[in-house]
């Protein structure tokens, strides 16, 4: 069976004030990322609701580009739905 490896995920912080900032519909804040690393594991955690509310509206893709990450904004940005697939579809593109 073939070994699972982590992609080699960027861990430098963004400038300050620059995080991303994960939130509920209602706009009430479940967590922060300061890097790509801690953007992934954000995505894993954080409540569906948050991931849907981010992916649908398109605050994913603008972020990674302005951390650099280019090439997952394009690979994430049109990843949208209404479960718990989005997610899996996010975490596995990245």
């Amino acid at each position: 069976m073939p070994r699972y490896k982590a992609k080699p995920y960027s861990t430098n912080p963004c400038p300050p004030g620059q995080e991303f900032v994960f939130r509920m519909p209602d706009g009430r804040e479940v967590g922060k990322a300061r890097s790509m690393s801690e953007f992934v594991r954000m995505l894993k955690i954080a409540p569906l609701a948050s991931i849907l509310f981010h992916a649908n509206g398109g605050h994913f893709a603008p972020w990674l580009e302005m951390i650099g990450e280019k090439e997952a904004a394009e690979k994430i940005k049109d990843i949208k739905g209404e479960d718990e697939k989005v997610r899996k579809r996010l975490v596995q593109a990245l």
